[in-house]
């Protein structure tokens, strides 16, 4: 067991892939995020599943398509039956652990239930399970993690291990992580201000402090571990504490790829959510803002990420020093991104756009997998716990399985692939094609999308309109192609080839166990 490599999964939310120095941007400085791709490879081109935070984590956990796993979109709870990567990992001999935002089951309880009535270990992640003290603690083993330490919430709105921790360590900690005791940005930006909270005590500080603590520990133990740190951050609200708050000038930050006249050729929900309050899946308030308030809302972000690369480089030196390094395997990703303002939208919902679609995705071995390298291979977070299973030498997950298999031609248990001959430089990539599914109850919308090297294609159940852009000419997707007639045959091949993707990645759990 002991040469098994450990694992420490770095996460963050809502961090959109091209808010690194490593990806290019020329404002925001992420000195540790940039040591661990230049000890690594860093994916240029990896995608969510699913563009909001619960169908995203639980793609984490399982493996599964939200086809698969059952969470469709925000609010519903991940079936405890469905196998996990986690417990996988636990019962062959990984001490597991998490630290921070988990989002696996509802932040909410039943719309019309009084609490009373619910069982708070259904309800583990819910605030007012938390807030009420019925609840003190994650009950464990959950999903595979034998020790929970966790923070729910973002910004203001804080539960969990965390705001105890907080609490204990000064008693008007939860006060100051309020926007009424901040300060308010130049332009009063949306969701936006400038934490009092000191710096030592913001959760990014708290999350990385305690991952620090388990690798204390950890090198102590002949375990090896699978660590899942999560950082709430840069989820909106946008409010981080001094100094971080005034590292970016708004000034120095580009604005967000759009154009005039955009909206007239994109679906009409488009337009719909900027110029009205819609409730969505992802935010509650119109989009619809001045480029004052855009740009302070970049730069506090960047700030945002800045705080936590910060800590990660102290993550990473704790490793160094608990001469953990050359035994883990390191991964930092995001579950989604943001829309940022562009086309004229911030935030996520139903926009499958490169901002919120494409996020961060890096993997470091010393030793295992070359430094500095850049794949353009496409990924998918479907991808992630196939790989890391394969790395630990463990099987996926399936079930009840009979003791022969009933089919010798049926489909792997996952519809994702393990990484890791890309990741060992032995293959330059494994598909040419990934999809995106996207559920938005609130508007009645369905979307499913496919991406390959050049196009990207977003069809709506129900719908005559949609979504193609060439990724070579147009990066920005800035021209909707739909309704052009010299690509209506390339679009009814994508069509196609879309379809193909989703019978691909329908899940074959569980398995049969005989013939009928």
């Amino acid at each position: 067991m002991s040469n098994r490599p450990h694992f420490l999964c770095i996460v963050t939310d809502q961090q959109r892939a091209d808010h690194l120095g490593c990806a290019g941007n020329p404002v925001v400085r992420t000195p540790g995020i940039d040591r661990l791709a230049d000890s690594g490879v860093r994916f240029s081109r990896a995608y969510v599943n699913n563009p909001l935070c619960m169908p995203a984590r639980s793609t984490f956990f399982t493996g599964r398509t939200a086809r698969g796993h059952g969470v469709r979109t925000n609010g519903i709870p991940l079936d405890r039956s469905v196998p996990t990567m986690t417990e996988a990992l636990r019962q062959a001999g990984y001490r597991t652990h998490s630290i921070g935002k988990l989002h696996l089951r509802p932040f909410g309880t039943p719309n019309g239930r009084p609490i009373e009535e619910l069982d708070p270990a259904e309800f583990p992640e819910s605030r007012a399970m938390w807030d009420s003290g019925r609840l003190a603690a994650i009950p464990t083993p959950y999903y595979g993690l034998e020790g929970v330490e966790f923070a729910g919430g973002h910004g203001s709105w804080m539960w969990g291990d965390y705001r105890a921790w907080l609490v204990a360590q000064r008693s008007d900690g939860f006060e100051l992580l309020q926007a009424k005791a901040g300060t308010p940005t130049l332009h009063k930006a949306e969701q936006s201000w400038k934490s009092a909270l000191p710096q030592e005590l913001h959760h990014s500080a708290w999350a990385a402090d305690r991952t620090i603590a388990f690798l204390n520990d950890a090198a102590r133990q002949p375990k090896p571990f699978f660590l899942w740190c999560s950082f709430p951050d840069p989820h909106h609200p946008y409010c981080p504490p001094a100094p971080w708050s005034e590292m970016y000038d708004p000034q120095d930050v580009a604005l967000p790829a759009r154009r005039e006249g955009e909206l007239d050729d994109l679906p009409p929900h488009f337009r719909e959510i900027r110029d009205r309050d819609r409730w969505l899946s992802g935010r509650v308030h119109a989009t619809r803002m001045a480029d004052g308030q855009l740009r302070e809302i970049i730069a506090l972000t960047y700030g945002m990420v800045s705080l936590f690369d910060h800590h990660i480089g102290r993550i990473l030196d704790a490793l160094d020093s608990n001469g953990l390094r050359e035994n883990t395997v390191v991964m930092f990703m995001s579950d989604h991104g943001d829309m940022m303002g562009d086309h004229w939208l911030i935030n996520k919902g139903p926009f499958h756009f490169d901002g919120l679609l494409r996020v961060p995705f890096i993997w470091s071995w010393p030793g295992r997998f070359p430094a500095g390298v850049v794949s353009d291979a496409l990924a998918s977070h479907l991808d992630f716990a196939p790989t890391i299973l394969d790395l630990a030498g463990v099987p996926i997950p399936e079930g009840p399985v009979p003791a022969k298999p009933e089919c010798p031609q049926m489909p792997p248990p996952w519809p994702g692939l393990s990484l890791a001959p890309v990741l060992r430089g032995e293959r330059p990539s494994l598909r040419d094609a990934l999809i995106v599914e996207n559920d938005e109850d609130y508007l009645g919308l369905r979307l499913r999308t496919l991406i390959t090297d050049r196009y990207q294609l977003t069809v709506y159940s129900g719908q005559t309109y949609g979504e193609m852009f060439d990724l070579h000419e147009d990066p920005d997707q800035l021209h909707n192609l739909w309704n052009t007639p010299a690509h209506r045959s390339l679009r009814d091949g994508l069509h196609a080839r879309l379809l193909h993707e989703l019978l691909a990645t329908e899940s074959p759990l569980p398995r049969r166990l005989c013939h009928a």
